[in-house]
């Protein structure tokens, strides 16, 4: 006689709708506590799954790496370099504390490493820049990316008393500004660096820019070479 399939109770959860919850919630909130609950189950289901926080965050951290839209090689490289910055910058919108994570971990996920390798490598072997040359773009564009994006973060973030901590700044230079033989260059300047702030939700092109002034850099070396 054939045999019947045995009925059990289907899994409360699994280590992909765990990592998905974390994704939803996002790593600066995620917690055994949140990602339990979000999901209606124990805390001790989740630990069937996931080693700890930790364990729960990193992979979380490697899974939206792997799902980020990297794009193509490009012989264009200056217009490759400039996607690949933008593809980052959407990945940490997209997942609230992703970047402050991945300045905090221990290790660097093996899916951030594997693309920057597929982008050295198109560099240097697709392109023929030198190995030295190509990783030092692909680290200056990385951390440049990173740190604009945690620096307009932190300039949006709320202050005691009211208001954001860039409306304190741009107090600040306001006051430093009218010390200063020229009153037009202050108020320039100022203009200017309001600018690079952005508004909360929407990021001016400033760190773009940012990004550009590398890659001129770079074409310079090249001409000159």
């Amino acid at each position: 006689m054939p045999v019947r399939p045995r009925r059990g109770r289907p899994p409360l959860t699994s280590r992909e709708a765990i990592l998905d919850t974390v994704l939803e919630l996002g790593l600066d909130q995620a917690t055994i506590t949140s990602v339990s609950a979000r999901l209606g189950v124990d805390q001790s289901t989740l630990y069937r799954h996931v080693d700890g926080v930790e364990d729960m965050l990193d992979a979380a951290v490697a899974l939206a790496v792997a799902r980020s839209d990297w794009p193509e090689p490009d012989d264009d490289w200056a217009e490759y370099l400039r996607t690949c910055a933008q593809a980052m910058w959407r990945m940490f919108a997209r997942t609230p504390g992703l970047a402050q994570r991945l300045r905090e971990m221990k290790t660097v996920p093996d899916e951030l490493v594997a693309q920057s390798y597929r982008v050295v490598e198109h560099l240097t072997t697709g392109l023929g820049f030198e190995l030295r040359e190509a990783a030092l773009i692909v680290d200056t564009i990385g951390d440049m990316t990173a740190d604009a994006f945690l620096t307009i973060e932190s300039l949006h973030r709320p202050v005691e008393g009211g208001g954001s901590y860039s409306e304190q700044v741009l107090a600040r230079m306001a006051e430093a500004g009218a010390t200063i033989a020229d009153p037009a260059l202050s108020g320039q300047y100022l203009e200017a660096m309001r600018y690079a702030m952005g508004e909360p939700g929407r990021p001016s092109r400033w760190w773009q820019d940012k990004v550009d002034l590398v890659i001129d850099g770079v074409a310079h070396r090249l001409e000159a070479r």
